[in-house]
């Protein structure tokens, strides 16, 4: 009966676990979080921008399977930082430049961490600071299953 009982548990754990589509994040050898995938779930990104030497957040939302890139803030213009109007809606706002509505989709994402980039992410209300636990240049993959 108790086989029998642990078997039933162990099926419904792993149904739930393989039933509800996750977030992972984390490198090909360590898992730093695995989260649901719920509908709308927000994804911060914060990094200190490797040429400009300023904060830059990326706000992003998992829909219908993908993960949407609502927004990107940053406090100084320069290399590799959106800018052009095809880029979405650009405004500034006090000291940070926005681009609003970008509305890019991506599957996955593939984050590094870099020299002083102090990279973070929060998913589902948590904050990982990643920079604190892989060395530079470690690939973070943020991806579901």
């Amino acid at each position: 009966m108790k086989k029998f009982l642990l078997a039933a548990v162990s099926l419904a754990i792993l149904f739930y676990v393989t039933s509800t589509p996750k977030i992972f994040v984390g490198t090909e050898n360590q898992t730093v979080a695995v989260v649901d995938a719920k509908e709308n779930l927000p994804l911060t990104i914060n990094f200190i921008h490797s040429v400009q030497k300023t904060p830059v957040i990326e706000e992003l939302e998992f829909r219908d399977g993908e993960f949407i890139l609502l927004r990107t803030k940053y406090k100084s213009q320069g290399v590799g930082l959106p800018f052009d109007i095809n880029d979405g809606k650009f405004y500034r706002d006090g000291e940070w430049f926005i681009v609003d509505e970008m509305n890019r989709r991506f599957k996955n994402l593939e984050l590094r961490t870099g020299k002083s980039t102090q990279l973070k992410i929060t998913l589902g209300g948590k904050n990982f600071e990643l920079y604190k636990k892989f060395p530079p240049g470690i690939k973070i993959i943020v991806k579901t299953f």
